[in-house]
């Protein structure tokens, strides 16, 4: 066995507890009291976060059924386990903390209303 894999458990290991490539859903009931925290996995391309953060929100409802999809914030870490993006309840938008989108996906920021004219 060679070093690297005599390693490979540890690293496995040390990568879970660091929570590289995650997606975490806050779990929170309607009210937003916090009611637990899904994990799940990605492989560390946006596709992969989407499918993660749908895996997670089926296993949200599964083991919280008083959950709320909109309270519930969903948020994923890349390869150094840094929180870096924000994933929309209905999985159609991705975005990177610390811009107006991610923001908005979070409900932080109210959209600009339309004035007519």
């Amino acid at each position: 066995m060679t070093a690297n894999n005599k390693n490979r458990p540890a690293q496995t290991l040390v990568r879970s507890l660091l929570l590289c490539n995650v997606v975490v859903r806050d779990v929170r009931d309607r009210n937003g009291n916090k009611i637990g925290t899904v994990i799940e996995h990605h492989d560390g391309t946006e596709a992969g976060v989407i499918t993660a953060a749908r895996r997670a929100t089926e296993r949200m409802y599964a083991e919280y059924p008083e959950a709320s999809n909109i309270q519930s914030r969903i948020g994923a870490t890349d390869a150094a386990g840094r929180l870096i993006w924000s994933v929309s309840p209905n999985f159609q938008h991705i975005a990177q903390l610390g811009t107006d989108e991610a923001r908005y996906i979070w409900g932080e920021l109210i959209p600009p209303t339309r004035v007519e004219a």
